[in-house]
């Protein structure tokens, strides 16, 4: 109940408002008809300067207009009920005031709503473990790159995708979630660390990174790649106190103009980099 209200609570600002004018109105033209115009001019008054004053200067405005209906009313000659002078008195700060609440609420829906979006645009295009970019977008990243080099058929154009898998990730995922997540999570932030700033990095599940490249020089590619495979092959999976270690599993490929038709999507890299992952498995157990 209380996360209900904790939702509606500026439609419950709006019907409160919508209420006591109501009420208000109502009981001055039956009740006290001498003050029903009096009183809906200032009713309209406390809910426009809601929007159209800025906070600092509307609270200003609803002080002075209590000030100066307090002096008007104990000081001046004045020919109404106590009641009447009160119900003038207090109409346009009451009313002003239930109008910031609605602005109020209404303000911390707008936020609300706009962070959910923004919360919802965020999970689509990254991964919540790994920080890094998802397969969608790697893909986007990929066919746009594709593009270009069909576009341009430039013989310098050539982009290095490396995939960088973690074998038998999902048997440790079975065995312990919470360390699967964290070891991810530090696979991702040691590539992040070691790799270039204009590479693009990629977690496309399944214990899967795509590195894409531009053209490097074979020393400094091989340089940077041996530094990343150090520093991932000292993560450990730690379950009940016994630590594991980790095997990876590397593949390669260029796309350049000589390659492009045959690696024309994403689809077709993707399934080239399995197909050389399944040979270093065979390999592997040999």
């Amino acid at each position: 109940m209380r996360k209900l209200f904790g939702f509606f609570k500026y439609e419950y600002g709006i019907m409160l408002l919508v209420a006591v004018l109501t009420l208000l109105l109502y009981l001055t033209q039956t009740m006290f008809t001498d003050i029903f115009g009096a009183v809906s001019i200032l009713s309209l008054l406390g809910l426009v300067s809601v929007f159209v004053l800025p906070d600092v200067l509307l609270t200003w405005f609803i002080i002075l207009a209590i000030m100066a209906g307090i002096f008007t009313m104990m000081v001046g000659i004045v020919y109404l009920p106590l009641i009447e002078r009160l119900i003038l008195v207090c109409t346009m700060p009451f009313l002003g005031g239930l109008g910031v609440l609605v602005k109020a609420l209404g303000g911390v829906r707008e936020s609300a709503l706009s962070n959910k979006s923004n919360i919802i645009n965020y999970t689509t295009h990254v991964n919540s473990i790994t920080k890094l970019k998802n397969k969608d977008n790697a893909a986007r990243f990929y066919e746009r790159y594709v593009n270009f080099i069909n576009k341009l058929g430039s013989k310098e154009l050539t982009v290095g995708v490396t995939c960088i898998n973690w074998a038998h990730n999902n048997q440790y995922r079975q065995l312990n979630y919470t360390e699967y997540k964290r070891v991810l999570k530090e696979i991702a932030d040691v590539l992040k660390a070691q790799r270039l700033p204009d590479e693009v990095i990629c977690y496309i599940g399944s214990g899967s990174f795509l590195i894409f490249s531009s053209k490097l020089e074979e020393a400094l590619e091989e340089s940077i790649s041996r530094a990343v495979r150090k520093s991932i092959g000292k993560i450990k999976y730690q379950d009940q106190g016994v630590e594991h270690n980790l095997q990876y599993k590397y593949a390669y490929q260029t796309v350049n103009y000589r390659n492009v038709k045959k690696f024309k999507n994403f689809t077709d890299l993707t399934n080239n980099l399995k197909r050389q992952l399944e040979t270093k498995i065979v390999v592997e157990y040999q």
